[in-house]
């Protein structure tokens, strides 16, 4: 320990200041509860040295009473602390530096001069945590509070991003109150990750995530707490068929009733095999929501539902060798909803990806008002989360003491000028696929930084102005519109659905049309599909994994303090589900938190 001064003057206060190095840091750099006293800290990093500095002011008796250092004086302490640590890495014996520190404090006294304390002993003032040099800065304790500050960083604000932001402070705020934290969220893109708005004629269209099902309790709930609104998301007038590339094997009935008996009549037992197999997987997955301690793995998860074989197993193997459902069934109409959600087919596709992108093909679905990326705005400033526009380059970890297990995470990242900037948390959770990123992952074991991969299905997505759906091409009856095409199982089709968008119609008459395909789409092929087409926007983004049958699922907890909130995405990929994997994430940290106290 080094004590540069210690001075004192007149109407009963003296200071002292002291600077440790960092084998001191951990012995003396803590709150210290002196009676009539106030302690302010800085901790920051110089030349590769940590330097811990801190002022002690003590506050002496006059006229029988004790000097009170009152709460609203707060920012008068702040600017004093910002002032002297911002010089005190200079040699405290210039002569300016002690004029203008002496200046400070004698203001100071004039602050609180005639206020007494009251009479309990001790008088803490609650004070908002000191920054002082945001690139070095690394403070543990607000020590006007003797309250833990934890800083949480989360990369990415997409629904698993914001989420996870809005369940960490709902967690730390109900069950560990005596807990200061900030979070803080990089995002290199937009918030609202994969969903996304598009501007069309003056009105917007979901170009990414865009349906919550009514069974989304996570998702319903959100919405209501933060007083946004729904909108139905598939209100479109017309047919819907189902084409297998010469022929159409389905055209929907507007009194449903028939196209139930038409199921029936076709495919015998195989709809109600169907329905059962739905049915006892969706039961099973509701049953997640009732359970409040978090799960440490993926396998934890869908082993506690009775879910982990449907999560191994391929839509083929699930629904025609252990159901019995007909192959044609599934080829013929299954198909269709497992292509329009996951542009996959069902010898491929896991079972319970499959299950669920048929249950997103239903009626009643709905749709965040203004859209669905205003929910992850509302999650982040619900959380009070800071929000950084730099892309994220590495993580490293510090070991402060092996021993006690104290360590720390430096977050390096990139803003939109090329500037290196880091910073250090206490908590990290990597809420983007890895497969988005370009995250190194530095001072770990090896079996971390081999995060296990998946592959991303590029969607080509193709936003169209056209008067209809060309009727004859599709082989069916020109009599009745077609607003939906869905597809079949056949590889060689060129796209996976082409329905009408719920941006409606344009002021021109024109309707609005989204395609899915697995590549660009010639402006030959568009003119036969649609009846005078002009595309609008086209966009190729990596919407969701290729939902294949799961080998090995990612950690969720990499290590102490490094979570993967992404995990999840590896079995299925939905904004509910997103939810889920954020819940248990923030789950986990509060119990973490709790377990070190």
């Amino acid at each position: 320990m080094e004590s540069l001064n210690i001075g004192s003057v007149d109407n009963g206060l003296l200071y002292r200041l002291n600077r440790y190095d960092s084998n001191d840091i951990e012995k003396h750099c803590k709150p210290i509860d002196n009676l009539g006293s106030l302690q302010v800290q800085g901790r920051f990093l110089k030349e590769k040295n940590i330097y811990c500095y801190n002022i002690t002011i003590y506050v002496l008796f006059e006229k029988g009473h004790e000097k009170h250092l009152i709460g609203d004086k707060d920012n008068l302490c702040k600017e004093l602390m910002i002032f002297y640590l911002g010089h005190a890495i200079l040699p405290f014996n210039h002569f300016y530096h002690q004029f203008y520190f002496i200046l400070y404090i004698i203001i100071f006294i004039v602050s609180i001069n005639g206020h007494d304390v009251p009479n309990h002993k001790h008088d803490h003032v609650h004070h908002p945590f000191f920054e002082f040099d945001h690139e070095h800065c690394h403070d543990h304790i607000n020590h006007l509070t003797n309250k833990e500050n934890i800083k949480i960083a989360i990369i990415g604000s997409g629904i698993g991003g914001s989420s996870c932001s809005y369940y960490i402070n709902q967690e730390l705020k109900n069950h560990n109150k005596d807990i200061d934290y900030t979070i803080t969220n990089y995002e290199r893109e937009k918030v609202g990750g994969r969903t996304r708005n598009l501007d069309i004629h003056g009105d917007y269209t979901e170009l990414g995530g865009s349906v919550v099902h009514p069974l989304n309790e996570n998702v319903i709930k959100l919405v209501n707490d933060l007083g946004l609104k729904f909108r139905r998301a598939n209100e479109t007038d017309g047919t819907l068929i189902i084409w297998n590339g010469s022929d159409y094997t389905f055209s929907e009935h507007p009194i449903k009733i028939f196209n139930q008996l038409k199921m029936l009549y076709n495919y015998y037992w195989s709809p109600i095999k169907f329905r059962n197999g739905r049915d006892e997987v969706v039961d099973k997955f509701l049953k997640g929501y009732n359970i409040s301690e978090p799960f440490k793995t993926v396998e934890e998860f869908y082993n506690r539902l009775g879910l982990l074989n449907v999560t191994k197993l391929t839509a083929k193997q699930y629904f025609v060798d252990k159901l019995g459902i007909s192959k044609d069934f599934v080829e013929n109409i299954l198909s269709a909803g497992m292509r329009v959600n996951y542009n996959q087919d069902y010898d491929s596709l896991s079972a319970f990806a499959a299950f669920i992108g048929l249950v997103g093909t239903e009626n009643g679905l709905l749709a965040v008002d203004g859209g669905n990326y205003k929910l992850s705005e509302a999650l982040l400033k619900s959380s009070s989360s800071n929000i950084i526009d730099e892309e994220v380059l590495e993580i490293e970890k510090v070991v402060e003491d092996e021993k006690d297990k104290k360590y720390f995470y430096i977050v390096k990242s990139k803003d939109s000028n090329g500037n290196i900037n880091t910073k250090e948390y206490d908590i990290v959770v990597i809420s983007t696929p890895f497969e988005f990123t370009n995250i190194k992952l530095k001072g770990f074991s090896k079996d971390i930084e081999s995060v296990p991969k998946k592959k991303y299905k590029k969607v080509h997505v193709h936003m169209l102005a056209a008067d209809s759906i060309n009727s004859t091409f599709f082989n069916h009856p020109n009599d009745t519109t077609i607003n939906c095409v869905l597809t079949a199982y056949n590889k060689t089709l060129p796209f996976f659905s082409l329905c009408q968008n719920t941006r409606g119609k344009l002021n021109d008459g024109r309707t609005v049309f989204k395609i899915f395909a697995p590549s660009k789409l010639e402006d030959d092929y568009l003119n036969k599909v649609l009846v005078k087409p002009e595309l609008l926007h086209y966009h190729v983004w990596r919407a969701y994994p290729v939902l294949n049958p799961v080998e090995q699922f990612p950690s969720i907890i990499m290590d102490n303090g490094l979570f993967y909130n992404s995990a999840f995405e590896h079995s299925i990929s939905t904004i509910e589900t997103t939810t889920i994997a954020s819940k248990n994430t923030a789950r986990l940290i509060s119990n973490l938190l709790s377990s070190k106290k």
